[in-house]
């Protein structure tokens, strides 16, 4: 977490800095690798007092996890990858998306918000990107329903049960759109664009009409709303 995350929320939330750990590692293996100093740039003094509290917010992007382990990188690489020491796995069990790199684990978020919480004195975030992806393009998008069910249901559990200040939720993403190196392929948006069609027509998934639901009732109510009965992960239905 501290070489992803708190790379650069360490130096604006914490002391204007980078995290201790990234310091130390980065040193030392520069050393290993002949460098003359650390890979790691220093920051100037004038430097951390501008980045210190230089937001008041912090703003997440989620959308998977991984099973993470001790592992001693080859010091020979010059690769910020190596220089974590550690093995990222996806557990087997987990579901799939349309992108390879996204497996759904919906008690994730719950956690990110959490060690959040914990590290940058449980300042405000708002989690500006979650979502999950197809390649069929399903208008009955049962998947992307069963994700943000549980995704949205860990952040409810994040706020009320852990005081996590979560002020703000975005999905993505509103409409199918281009995806990086993967263009056109990969969908994670909650409305179909035909970009056959000229002028693009847009068609509300079920996913759409699902989180205007959630969105209208502030939240999951009491009385059972029909629309919030999604297949568990054993009816996912993710494809590649």
């Amino acid at each position: 977490m501290q070489f992803t995350l708190g790379w650069f929320a360490h130096p604006i939330f914490k002391d204007g800095n980078y995290p201790q750990i990234m310091i130390d590692q980065i040193g030392e293996k520069s050393k290993l690798q002949g460098f003359p100093q650390s890979r790691l740039p220093i920051f100037t003094r004038e430097e951390r007092k501008q980045l210190l509290g230089s937001s008041d917010f912090i703003g997440l992007n989620h959308y998977t996890s991984k099973v993470v382990s001790h592992a001693v990188g080859n010091h020979e690489v010059v690769s910020c990858a190596e220089d974590r020491d550690v093995k990222l796995d996806y557990d087997p069990t987990w579901p799939n998306s349309g992108s390879v790199w996204l497996r759904p684990v919906p008690p994730g978020m719950r956690m990110l918000l959490n060690w959040v919480k914990d590290e940058y004195r449980n300042l405000p975030v708002y989690i500006t990107e979650n979502g999950v992806s197809d390649t069929a393009g399903n208008l009955d998008d049962l998947h992307r329903m069963y994700y943000y069910k549980h995704f949205i249901n860990n952040v409810l559990k994040a706020i009320t049960l852990d005081g996590c200040k979560v002020e703000g939720y975005y999905a993505w993403s509103l409409m199918d759109s281009f995806e990086w190196t993967v263009g056109y392929s990969e969908k994670f948006g909650v409305c179909a664009v035909d970009f056959a069609d000229k002028n693009r027509r847009r068609t509300m998934k079920s996913s759409a009409h699902f989180l205007r639901r959630i969105f209208a009732d502030n939240g999951f109510l009491k009385d059972g709303n029909p629309w919030y009965d999604v297949p568990d992960a054993k009816h996912y239905t993710g494809q590649r």
